[in-house]
């Protein structure tokens, strides 16, 4: 009962937030769940969105066991030039204990919407007892590119603040964008 109000609660802060990318998947473990807030800061887009964009929200995943995982995510960046929402369902399997790849569908809306898919690499690695550090690049059709290096640490078992630079390259209807800056935030696993 605990695990379905929490995921309602989750869903319900997906469909009304915004946020500016989620961080990738890299431990699994079977049947749990993890809800992710991320701020980014002084986003950087192209083509006369300026600087100083910001986006907010969160990020859902579910580990169907512990070489598999279900990731949602809805990111926003609030752009002076309009701004550039994306939501993803991604597909992560591990094939490599330090090495996952994804594919995943993605909707874009800048004036326009977009479907299209990516699929990627995600490494990570602990770097001390800790903290993980990451890496992440996504390819997908035209539409968008994805590139992340970051680091989470664990405040507590169930509890990891991160950090990560990321870089996002959109193409929807001939409007091309680049954001990139950094992101922070905070998982939490039940």
């Amino acid at each position: 009962m605990k695990k379905l109000v929490l995921l309602s609660l989750a869903a319900t802060v997906v469909a009304g937030s915004a946020f500016a990318a989620s961080v990738p998947v890299t431990k699994m473990s079977d049947n749990s769940t993890k809800i992710q807030a991320d701020y980014a800061f002084n986003q950087r887009v192209s083509n006369s969105g300026g600087i100083n964009n910001d986006g907010f929200g969160v990020s859902l995943e579910h580990d169907l066991s512990n070489k598999s995982a279900l990731q949602y995510s809805y990111s926003k960046v609030n752009a002076k030039n309009g701004d550039v929402k994306d939501h993803q369902l991604a597909y992560v399997y591990k094939v490599h204990p330090n090495v996952n790849v994804y594919g995943a569908g993605t909707a874009i809306r800048t004036h326009d919407t977009e479907l299209g898919i990516q699929a990627g690499v995600i490494g990570h690695m602990p770097l001390t007892d800790k903290i993980n550090g990451f890496a992440k690049a996504g390819w997908g059709n035209d539409i968008k590119h994805s590139y992340q290096v970051g680091a989470q640490y664990e405040l507590k078992p169930n509890i990891d603040l991160n950090v990560y630079y990321g870089i996002d390259k959109y193409s929807v209807d001939n409007n091309d964008k680049t954001t990139k800056g950094l992101h922070a935030g905070v998982g939490y696993t039940f």
